[in-house]
């Protein structure tokens, strides 16, 4: 049979040969949608609390004897959506007033939620609404009376290929023979991903129709690191992808031996590599990987997995527990950065048609300070449980600041009097991420302790482009002088002030831009925590000297073109990176 090759998203990094297995999963059989009398309606409730208890019970069972975190705490998550009001008390709401049986109630109300989540343009948060399929789906076939447990076996070197991979089915699987993970859907941040590196699995995501494409049994290549699956590889392939797997297990034990050692360069420069977590089950794996803490903690998440906001007890749990594990470094809590489109509530903030310019992140904290609020004490009560760091979104006036630090210290005097503790000289940083915050950034660095440059929405607002229209993703270039100029500014805006400057953003996870970064002098980046080990290997073989010198004069340059033609001509005696690729390869594939 001829070669055939795949592209999808590389979840989790590696390359792996093997056979597939095609994990198919049964979708439940409605069989019946029928009206019910009002006698009835006891009986169809009890009928749908009863699967819900099954299927909470069932994901404790598949916990017991798990050692990896991440997916017990998955699981942990799913018996919390099973009582989310969305499904459960919607359901049920169906069942009596529409008087419908169990399974159409339980239907209708995964339809409604789907409608919800579709309207969301951020991928990582759609992605989340798999997770409520998935757990509405264990409770549809216990409602069904179909089979929910299986087990399956496999031979060595078995390749798993499905739609979609739970962590719950992870619990079944043999993982000693599972050489690596292919699902149709997912992206980075997806369930799938994080099981798979928690596993160091390779696995690759998003791979359109891969089920319908082969079959059981087939041999075919994984190849993790750049989202690629080839099926029915010719011997030459084969031998080629063998080579690689080899190289690439003696280039990860040869990194990974040195993760933790600081990212220090041989003339004495020490950059601080920060893990930017999706997911709260990510933080388990924050210090195995080598990171200094972490430097972007998204709270997205919580305010988008029900109908109502978390209240101050919940976000505390969690916070707390964030920076107990993380000690005895810092966690930097990033604030709101969704705005009202993106609520799965029924607060009214109007219509917008733009919402990437319009009520967002701390322009919305602000307007809603309730929510701002019990975030913050959330935080702040934290703080007393380790180290944290407030940082504040989208800032574009010094205005938001000072009202930012007022209501900080009202709730800190508020705390003072409830008698809790915390952190009173808790950081509070901004992020710089508007061509208006750079502009007037050496008045907001007297207000603040630290900047976090964010240069996945600088790039975009700066050079007025929407990287999600394909017209225009070619022109996101950070390193266009005009991004250059401004992180150049605000580095030296922070270090005018006294105060840290990191950057939290995807450059800083590009390992063709770590000299460039090295050069601007930065304290800190915040980066995937798959690329940490990468990160620190390289500045631990680059001079700081020598990429100052290299970054003064990219500055003068006025193109990009001219930009990326210096850099390659200038980086080819530095180390060489993942599978024997140079920098000059990075930085001519890199975002073009």
């Amino acid at each position: 049979m001829q070669e055939r090759r795949f592209r999808g998203i590389g979840a989790s990094p590696g390359i792996a040969l093997g056979h597939v297995y095609l994990l198919q999963r049964s979708q439940p059989r409605i069989i019946y949608q029928f009206l019910i009398d009002k006698e009835q309606i006891k009986k169809e409730t009890s009928r749908f609390k009863e699967a819900v208890n099954f299927a909470r019970k069932e994901f404790l069972r598949f916990k017991q004897g798990l050692s990896i975190k991440e997916i017990t705490h998955i699981l942990d998550a799913y018996s919390v959506i099973l009582k989310d009001p969305l499904l459960y008390k919607a359901t049920l709401k169906r069942i009596k007033d529409e008087r419908i049986n169990a399974e159409w109630a339980l239907l209708k109300s995964i339809n409604e939620i789907e409608r919800i989540f579709s309207k969301i343009d951020d991928d990582y948060l759609r992605q989340r609404f798999e997770d409520i399929r998935y757990v509405a789906e264990r409770v549809m076939k216990y409602l069904s009376g179909e089979p929910t447990d299986s087990r399956y076996t496999y031979t060595h070197d078995t390749i798993i290929v499905a739609y979609d991979i739970s962590p719950a089915e992870t619990t079944h699987l043999q993982t000693k023979n599972i050489a690596g993970f292919i699902t149709e859907i997912g992206t980075r941040t997806s369930h799938t991903a994080i099981v798979a590196q928690a596993l160091k699995i390779p696995a690759v995501v998003g791979v359109k129709a891969i089920t319908s494409s082969i079959k059981d049994g087939e041999f075919i290549i994984i190849d993790g690191l750049n989202g690629e699956v080839i099926v029915s590889p010719t011997s030459a392939t084969v031998e080629e992808y063998t080579r690689r797997k080899e190289e690439y297990r003696l280039y990860r034990k040869e990194i990974e031996k040195d993760a933790y050692l600081p990212a220090r360069t041989p003339d004495g420069f020490c950059l601080n590599v920060m893990a930017n977590v999706e997911l709260f089950e990510e933080v388990y794996s924050v210090l195995s990987a080598g990171a200094e803490g972490i430097g972007l903690f998204r709270t997205e998440f919580f305010y988008l997995q029900q109908k109502g906001f978390p209240d101050e007890e919940r976000l505390f749990r969690y916070f707390k527990k964030a920076v107990e594990l993380v000690s005895p470094y810092s966690v930097t809590f990033r604030t709101l950065d969704i705005g009202g489109d993106k609520f799965i509530s029924k607060l009214d903030f109007g219509k917008e048609i733009n919402p990437a310019l319009g009520l967002r992140a701390i322009r919305l904290c602000l307007n809603q300070k309730t929510i701002f609020r019990t975030q913050l004490r959330a935080i702040l009560r934290a703080s007393a449980y380790g180290k944290a760091r407030i940082l504040i979104p989208f800032v574009s006036s010094l205005e938001e600041i000072h009202k930012v630090k007022a209501i900080l210290q009202d709730i800190k005097e508020e705390l003072k009097r409830e008698g809790h503790p915390f952190d009173e000289r808790i950081p509070l940083g901004i992020m710089i991420e508007v061509p208006s915050a750079v502009s007037i950034c050496d008045f907001l660095a007297r207000e603040v302790d630290f900047f976090s440059i964010g240069t996945n929405d600088l790039i975009q607002y700066a050079l007025a482009i929407d990287r999600t229209n394909e017209q225009v993703a070619y022109l996101y270039e950070p390193l266009h002088p005009a991004i250059l100029q401004m992180i150049k500014t605000s580095v030296k805006a922070a270090k005018r002030a006294g105060i840290k400057v990191g950057i939290c953003g995807e450059m800083a996870a590009e390992p063709a831009y770590i000299p460039i970064i090295l050069g601007f002098g930065l304290d800190e980046i915040s980066v995937n925590m798959q690329v940490i080990p990468l990160i620190k290997r390289i500045i631990r073989e680059t001079n700081f000297r020598d990429t100052k010198w290299m970054v003064d004069e990219i500055l003068k340059f006025p193109t990009t073109e001219q930009i990326k033609s210096y850099i390659k001509q200038t980086l080819q005696d530095l180390p060489q990176t993942l599978s024997n690729i140079r920098y000059e390869s990075l930085i001519t594939s890199s975002h073009e």
